[in-house]
């Protein structure tokens, strides 16, 4: 074959070898015989798939940390959010214009201690006219979310770059390449507040003002074939685009992570690689901190010591196991000192476990604070719980039986400040068991079920005791002096903790306790 004419190129950018291979193919088509027009292009078959971005692993992660560093549910709705810059429409939707359902998602799919509450004014009346739905059972939000798209620069930076080749053969075929390449750097931001749904005021600090910087890159590839004065254009796009939407979605999802995060105090930048410390957080734990008593301090250094594993509960004291506790976790963090200060109170507060066993731990506490269980604590070598004392003479009763029988006794019926007290008790038939003691002062706090005796489902046949032989606990007697009264109840269903009521002097109330027969008490005196 007889090349006539040279070939020329006009160079613009390095992609030249890169294009050799294109070329060749070409004269293959020529040498071929293959008309262009006649040319078969599979297309992909994409299948559907669920949308996951890099930040969805942290969304999951934010629920479980509400549920461990509270119990506290937030219940959130969410106003309109909207592009407030209006270039959606005139740059004919390079931005959404609406961005709410992105927004929903994000937070209903958060879980954990969040709860989001859908703003359908138009539903809910219709419901309710229709008599399908009233008001009555509808959860109202604490707090609103406002906000919206505040900035969209379009065109920071345009960079263009290319390739344009020609050739001519035997003035019969003529091949034209033109390859250029395009690039360019926009920017979105949003603005979040939140609102007291209360008062419809803004909770100051309470915001997220984030940005990103979206790059798009185009490449168009323009290969046309000429025969004989016949010309077939064909022309493809390959695009290599961090999508505007994608990223406005990503933006949404950040700006959750950290609006939820400051509102509940969480240490959200643990989800994030590479964020700082959110000193708007710090602020309000250290502001939390330095306002509790002496005795509410140990107790939170105790709680943040149990959800970190250790045998610990609070009770405001610091005996011997809250002390080794403090000093392993020192020692683990690489810290030199164990006084209760702010620096290890940060430390505790920000290494909580992230994980399903020490949720669990928290259900335990909070189900240990609703049920006013007493001070045990573990052990050591000689370390006891304190139970408050007594003051009337002691006088044992029990309960008529009806569905069965629970008898409960001391060992003694007196006591001096520092004995050691035991329960024990039986029950006739299988039955749920609940145990509290009442100081001489009127205070309540529960004995059974326990931190360390958390199964209070009893069988006949078996003497239970408090503590039970061998336990890593102690019930030490202490101020004030006077009568201690011990109440107990049992039931076939397991016993919430909000049942058991009482008169001025100690007496079960049977006017508010008519569902609980069975009962059995007794009294000891502290001299």
């Amino acid at each position: 074959m007889y090349w006539q004419n040279a070939i020329r190129v006009r160079r613009t950018s390095p992609y030249f070898r890169n294009r050799a291979q294109l070329i060749a193919f070409s004269f293959v088509l020529f040498s071929c015989g293959l008309n262009p027009q006649n040319a078969d292009i599979e297309l992909n078959e994409t299948l559907p798939e669920a949308k996951i971005t890099v930040y969805q692993e942290a969304i999951d992660q934010l629920g479980l940390m509400s549920s461990i560093y509270s119990d506290n549910s937030l219940k959130i709705m969410s106003k309109d959010i909207l592009d407030n810059t209006g270039t959606s429409v005139a740059t004919s939707a390079e931005i959404p214009r609406d961005i709410t359902e992105m927004v929903k998602s994000t937070l209903n799919g958060i879980g954990g201690n969040i709860r989001y509450i859908p703003y359908e004014p138009e539903f809910m009346t219709n419901t309710a006219n229709t008599g399908y739905s009233d008001y009555g059972d509808k959860i109202l939000p604490q707090v609103i979310l406002s906000g919206g798209i505040t900035e969209f620069d379009r065109g920071l930076v345009t960079d263009n770059d290319g390739l344009s080749l020609s050739a001519e053969i035997k003035s019969q075929y003529g091949i034209e390449f033109d390859d250029q390449t395009k690039s360019s750097l926009s920017s979105v931001t949003l603005d979040f507040n939140l609102i007291d749904f209360k008062t419809f005021t803004g909770i100051p600090r309470i915001q997220a003002v984030n940005g990103i910087k979206l790059h798009k890159g185009t490449r168009s590839d323009n290969l046309g074939f000429t025969i004989k004065s016949v010309t077939f254009g064909a022309k493809g796009e390959i695009k290599k685009v961090q999508g505007r939407h994608a990223g406005v979605r990503l933006l949404v999802q950040i700006s959750m992570i950290q609006i939820i995060g400051r509102y509940q105090k969480l240490p959200y930048w643990r989800l994030i690689p590479g964020v700082v410390k959110d000193n708007v957080v710090i602020d309000q734990v250290l502001a939390d901190f330095y306002a509790l008593t002496e005795s509410q301090k140990i107790a939170k250094f105790q709680e943040l010591l149990y959800l970190h594993g250790f045998g610990v509960t609070p009770n405001g004291q610091l005996d011997g196991a809250t002390q080794g506790a403090l000093q392993s976790f020192s020692q683990k963090q690489g810290l030199n000192s164990t006084n209760m200060d702010q620096t290890l109170y940060l430390a505790l507060y920000e290494h909580i476990p992230l994980n399903a066993a020490t949720r669990q731990r928290r259900k335990n506490l909070s189900m240990n604070a609703g049920s006013q269980v007493p001070t045990i604590q573990a052990r050591q070598s000689q370390e006891r719980i304190e139970v408050p004392p007594p003051r009337q003479e002691p006088v044992e009763a029990q309960a008529p039986k009806r569905d069965g029988s629970l008898k409960i006794a001391t060992e003694k019926k007196q006591y001096a400040i520092g004995d050691t007290l035991k329960i024990n008790f039986s029950v006739s038939d299988p039955m749920y068991v609940r145990i509290v003691v009442i100081n001489s002062k009127g205070a309540i706090s529960t004995l059974f079920p326990n931190a360390y005796q958390n199964d209070n489902f009893c069988k006949p046949g078996k003497n239970y005791s408090i503590p039970p032989s061998g336990a890593e606990f102690t019930l030490d007697i202490s101020e004030p002096k006077g009568v201690d009264k011990i109440r107990a109840i049992g039931s076939s269903k397991p016993i919430p903790s909000d049942v058991m009521f009482f008169t001025k002097d100690g007496q079960f109330d049977d006017s508010k306790m008519s569902n609980y027969n069975i009962r059995s008490a007794t009294d000891y005196v502290i001299q």
